[in-house]
């Protein structure tokens, strides 16, 4: 069970998504202490998420969705804020600098924060996991799974910031910046739309 868990939580990161793509536009933007000023954020966003699934939040979040609502709006918000200035700078040139008056670490909490989702899939990962009878494992599981976490985005965080990704970068940097703001969007607009689908239910 200790290592089936591992290989799943390893299949969820490397899956890319918006913690993906926000430690990756920094470390091409503004090199390797930023995106690992990030993906701090992001792991420890997914340690709070990690945690509280095993607290129960899942089913409160079930008995009162509307503080899931609020909390992933929040985030997708954000993620609309961060599209926009990815957008902007990538139509006027520039390269090096997000502009988003956020600090990279709140930048990568508030990125992971905007998936309540998050612990669903936490509480079904640890959902045949006897607490009771194994909690001496499951301190050490969740403390591998957050440590799995940060050297997942820390060697994300050192591959792009790489001269030779930079380069990459510098040759296609349109169409990559597009792409990042147009993923960032369409996660944020899919999150409202199921929340206003979920308050007009």
């Amino acid at each position: 069970m200790f290592l089936w868990i591992l290989i799943i939580h390893f299949f969820g990161l490397i899956l890319p998504g918006p913690d993906f793509f926000l430690v990756s536009s920094y470390a091409l933007r503004e090199g390797i202490k930023s995106a690992l000023k990030a993906s701090l954020g992001v792991s420890l966003a997914m340690s709070v998420w990690i945690i509280l699934s095993i607290l129960g939040l899942s089913v409160i979040f079930y008995q009162f969705p509307f503080l899931q609502i609020i909390l992933s709006s929040f985030g997708a918000s954000y993620l609309l804020y961060l599209s926009f200035i990815i957008y902007k700078n990538a139509k006027n040139g520039k390269l090096k600098t997000q502009n988003t008056r956020i600090s990279a670490f709140l930048s990568g909490i508030i990125t992971n924060l905007s998936n309540p989702k998050a612990i669903f899939y936490f509480a079904s990962v640890f959902a045949n996991f006897n607490f009771i009878q194994n909690t001496k494992i499951l301190t050490v599981l969740i403390f591998v799974l957050i440590f799995e976490t940060i050297i997942y985005f820390s060697l994300i965080s050192l591959l792009f910031s790489k001269p030779f990704m930079t380069r990459i970068y510098e040759k296609n940097t349109k169409s990559i910046d597009y792409l990042s703001a147009f993923i960032f969007f369409a996660f944020a607009v899919f999150v409202l739309s199921n929340n206003l689908m979920t308050i007009m239910n």
